[in-house]
């Protein structure tokens, strides 16, 4: 009987192609070595099989219930042909791996991993409710920044939580995003496939990328990516930058039909201005481009760092974004590190604008807005859709994903919040009740305690500077640095070894980020005099 090789429907004999989806239909023998489907009620572990949800090149993912306790799950089962292969093996359960490393509420959670009696990979995860992250943005055409930089900074956490574990997400894209919503039907993401995600720091895994071979999106691709070397945490801040330029402005920086083009665009061209692109506040440009810049010493040391500068160049041009300190509450995410990091010397200084001053333009309004959330979630009615997120390697592999259910929620106030009627007044007693004495008036209320310090994170080159206040050192770049409070200005020196220093001066009311970067001083050649006496000096060249 002749079968379809996508849909798996069985045709009569004589039928050549398949009604549903248009695929040439196979005789059975065709499919005596293809894996077989786990059919409903097939045990996987402590779940039980509900449905397919969906496939891809790398194998197939299905609901799963736990009989027990009725907890529902996503099941990604590898192929045989890759379950055979030890590379592949050695990557699926590197992502699994990964995922438990990271232990961050905006990532995917992977929490069982096995292999089915004919030895095929699998492990469960959550299974989601929302809509992939590039659906969102084609449903609504474009995001605005105060619609964006909420999602945005979400994300940004969680790449900073893997970078911190020394994992490098390497395929960051929106298909790589899920957007759920909450019961207020405001989007969450949770960041998905660490497939080809790299484990810097993990050298028992023997999961290891050959040298020289790009792999990622190449839309997403960084340049260093895309030559195949030298990839690190920065490699994220580039695809995350090519990200918010395509959230902010409904398209992508670099376009082609081909991919070694495509890889060139990303290594040798500038990027077009989003002001340019899409009419938005020229103060988003340069934030963007810094994430996207050519060399890696340029970009921001942290992807929440990117983030908090351009949520305080959108705010700084008006928009109701509000800026989250990084070091404010001892929040401050430590840098990562990642070994020693080869830095292009800079010859004259490229300092991007400071985030304080735009912090203090933005403050001159008496009143910050609200901040602006979309809560267009999904309309009523759940349906059953499929997210294929595994990572694409240039050489053609296609992904199986993260299967999720798409349903609506609604947002409800509650009976005790709705708004109670005035009391109505008291009458007056009459003149013949005694009338008691006014009480006095209450004392105002204390103004509420001015904290003693107040903590900047640092983002410097080179790394490590030292900072100075009056000659005092406060710290280094490495940590936030701790300032006492106040609302004059304050000069810090900031000093390296072989740099001139610079000073910057903020006002210590409110935390930040201050970037600072040092020139290297350049030394000058000795010069000798002749011997003899003669005085003539020697050229030393």
């Amino acid at each position: 009987m002749p079968t379809c090789p996508k849909c798996r429907t069985v045709y009569p004999e004589g039928v050549a192609n398949c009604g549903h989806d248009g695929e040439t239909l196979l005789p059975d023998a065709a499919f005596s070595g293809v894996d077989p489907d786990l059919t409903p009620g097939t045990t996987v572990g402590e779940y039980e099989i509900e449905k397919k949800l969906g496939e891809g090149g790398f194998g197939c993912v299905y609901a799963g219930v736990h009989p027990l306790i009725g907890k529902r799950v996503a099941i990604k089962v590898l192929n045989r042909e890759y379950s055979s292969n030890p590379q592949m093996v050695s990557r699926f359960i590197a992502e699994a791996r990964a995922v438990n490393q990271i232990q961050h509420q905006n990532i995917i959670d992977i929490f069982a991993f096995g292999s089915l009696p004919d030895k095929r990979q699998y492990y469960v995860m959550e299974l989601l409710d929302g809509v992939p992250f590039d659906e969102y943005i084609q449903r609504k055409g474009k995001l605005t920044p105060e619609e964006a930089i909420p999602i945005l900074r979400q994300v940004a956490r969680a790449l900073d939580a893997a970078h911190k574990n020394e994992i490098v997400h390497r395929d960051l894209k929106p298909e790589n995003i899920y957007v759920a919503f909450d019961a207020d039907g405001r989007p969450t993401p949770k960041l998905l496939d660490f497939g080809i995600a790299k484990l810097l720091g993990d050298h028992t895994s023997g999961h290891k990328t050959n040298t020289g071979a790009p792999i990622g999106t190449p839309y997403y691709m960084s340049p260093e990516q895309c030559r195949g070397t030298g990839v690190d945490h920065r490699t994220d801040i580039y695809s995350f930058g090519v990200m918010c330029f395509e959230v902010l402005t409904g398209q992508r920086p670099f376009v082609s039909d081909q991919m070694l083009t495509l890889m060139l665009k990303h290594i040798n061209e500038q990027p077009p201005a989003v002001s340019t692109v899409a009419g938005l506040p020229t103060e988003l440009d340069a934030p963007i481009q810094r994430m996207m810049s050519k060399d890696v010493a340029d970009r921001p040391q942290t992807v929440s760092m990117a983030v908090e500068e351009l949520a305080a160049a959108a705010q700084s041009a008006g928009l109701s974004v509000t800026v989250s300190p990084l070091s404010g509450g001892g929040h401050a995410m430590p840098t990562p590190r990642f070994g020693e990091l080869d830095r292009t010397e800079l010859g004259t200084e490229q300092m991007s604008p400071s985030i304080q001053q735009r912090l203090e333009k933005a403050a001159g309004a008496s009143t910050q807005a609200p901040l602006a959330v979309d809560t267009d979630s999904p309309k009523k009615g759940s349906r059953v859709a499929l997210f294929a997120v595994l990572g694409v390697a240039l050489l053609g592999a296609a992904g199986a994903g993260v299967f999720v259910l798409r349903s609506n929620h609604t947002s409800v106030t509650p009976d005790h919040l709705a708004e109670t009627p005035a009391p109505t007044p008291s009458v007056a007693p009459a003149a013949s009740e005694p009338v008691l004495p006014e009480p006095k008036a209450s004392a105002a209320p204390a103004e509420p305690e001015k904290p003693t310090s107040v903590r900047f994170s640092v983002d410097s080159r080179p790394e490590g500077v030292e900072a100075y206040i009056d000659g005092k050192k406060i710290g280094t770049s490495d940590k936030p640095l701790e300032v006492p409070y106040g609302d004059e200005e304050v000069e810090i020196e900031f000093q390296a070894p072989g740099y001139r220093s610079k000073k910057v001066h903020v006002k210590p009311n409110v935390g930040g980020v201050i970037s600072v970067t040092l020139v290297k001083l350049v030394q000058r050649a000795t010069v000798k005099k002749k011997p003899g006496g003669s005085g003539d000096l020697e050229n030393p060249f």
